[in-house]
């Protein structure tokens, strides 16, 4: 597999029982193994969220991620997961971007869009700010499953508006 994937190739497709397995087996290295899914695979496994709230971002056969969403209010909540094998080789900002106009496409969300980041995923952290999120607020939360708790950041990525005929961010 090449280095980087051309991510624009990618449409979120609701999960199926085949993605959400194959999903549920993803690990990642150290420092970013408290994000794998082995062992941990619950809500991913739920078939009542495949297509209104979870997804996967794939190019024909390939899974290129998995994402989630949620609405609190007008704003939505999104998470998500690139393939173990894509990470930490400069796919990250253009998998966000990819993520986030699908999620617009498919919800029809023209709102703000909020993540939370653990604080020390520095990583993760340049990934979003490239795709246009920014810093909101520190929270403690746990990590998911681990009993664990440090701090996350919360990001929002603006709501799109539209400003003489032309879209632009706010």
């Amino acid at each position: 597999m090449e280095n980087q994937i051309n991510m624009a190739k990618g449409m979120l497709i609701p999960l199926t029982k085949e993605t959400a397995e194959l999903i549920a087996q993803w690990e990642y290295e150290a420092p970013y193994d408290a994000y794998s899914f082995r062992g941990r695979s619950g809500y991913l496994l739920n078939e009542s969220t495949w297509g209104t709230e979870q997804f996967c971002l794939a190019d024909g056969g390939l899974i290129l991620g998995q994402a989630a969403c949620q609405y609190e209010g007008g704003d939505l909540w999104v998470g998500w997961s690139m393939a173990p094998e894509l990470c930490g080789k400069g796919n990250g900002a253009a998998f966000v971007t990819k993520c986030v106009n699908e999620l617009r496409r498919i919800k029809g969300h023209s709102g703000r869009i909020l993540l939370r980041v653990s604080a020390g995923n520095k990583r993760a952290i340049r990934a979003y700010e490239k795709a246009g999120f920014r810093y909101e607020e520190t929270i403690q939360d746990e990590i998911a499953f681990s009993g664990h708790m440090e701090d996350f950041w919360v990001m929002a990525l603006p709501s799109p508006v539209t400003v003489r005929g032309e879209r632009r961010k706010t």
